[in-house]
């Protein structure tokens, strides 16, 4: 796992409790939708472990998010799942892929030798 996933591991677990001990006003917006940014940016930076490229990872982060999103209209798993099937969620999973490669991205170690100037 590179640097740069370690630290957008733990801003998006960051980012999760913050939402979790949030009561100020919006709170059914934070807790629900920016906690699944956090929670979509953390599965995407934990896929770090693996030798995927960005967009290998981007797809199969919102392939779990949508499994588990369309999943809700069968059973409910609670905190970690949620309950309710919310159309919603899919956009804020999107945010949270698109914050973790534009992170990724914005930090990537250089590739190759660099060039003299």
């Amino acid at each position: 796992m590179k640097r740069r996933d370690m630290v957008l591991a733990v801003l998006a677990a960051g980012l999760g409790a913050v939402t979790l001990v949030y009561h100020g006003p919006g709170r059914a917006f934070v807790r629900g939708h920016v906690g699944d940014v956090a929670a979509t940016m953390f599965v995407f930076a934990v896929l770090g472990l693996t030798s995927w490229r960005l967009r290998t990872r981007a797809l199969v982060t919102l392939g779990v998010a949508t499994v588990i999103e369309v999943g809700q209209t069968v059973w409910s798993g609670g905190l970690i799942f949620g309950s309710v099937f919310d159309p919603w969620d899919l956009a804020a999973y999107i945010v949270g892929v698109i914050v973790g490669l534009a992170y990724c991205r914005a930090h990537d170690e250089p590739r190759g030798p660099v060039p003299s100037q």
